[in-house]
């Protein structure tokens, strides 16, 4: 369980760090990394692509739900490794921004994709994306990481 624990507090403080850093730097400017990427500091009183907007009681109860659901499925099922780091992935970057939503209201986003005009993110944000996706391949791509707490024990009991 130290790999969930350990790579859910990197990525909180990784989007801490870079939050903080964009709140104290960029402000009202915005900087071109190529015709990719933009970093620009805007605010998002919604969850995902402004969901929920100004609904604080959505914005606090829904990620809540979605952390007990994991919990959840991490009981039933026998963790490897790869489904640690995934779960840390994807809790490190809701308590980023749960965090902040629950401190101020809203969350900074700061990158910005001029080809997905409808898109800001946050570092959180990325984290919980690639999390996910590593959870969506390791239910397509790997059976053994999806293996039942009971089954496992009713296996060391026939042995």
């Amino acid at each position: 369980m130290i790999w969930i624990f350990g790579v859910a507090l990197a990525s909180l403080a990784l989007d801490a760090g870079v939050k903080l850093a964009a709140a104290n730097w960029l402000r009202d400017s915005v900087i071109r990394l190529g015709w990719l990427v933009e970093l620009r500091c805007t605010y998002n009183t919604g969850m995902a692509l402004g969901i929920f907007s100004d609904n604080a009681l959505a914005g606090l109860l829904l990620p809540f739900t979605v952390i007990l659901c994991g919990w959840w499925l991490m009981r039933r099922y026998q963790p490897t490794r790869f489904t640690l780091i995934a779960c840390g992935l994807v809790l490190g970057g809701f308590a980023g921004n749960y965090g902040e939503r629950l401190l101020f209201g809203r969350v900074l986003d700061m990158i910005y994709f001029p080809f997905l005009p409808w898109f800001v993110c946050n570092i959180a944000d990325i984290c919980i994306c690639a999390g996910v996706a590593l959870l969506a391949f390791s239910l397509l791509f790997r059976p053994d990481d999806w293996v039942e707490k009971n089954k496992e024990d009713a296996k060391d009991a026939e042995n």
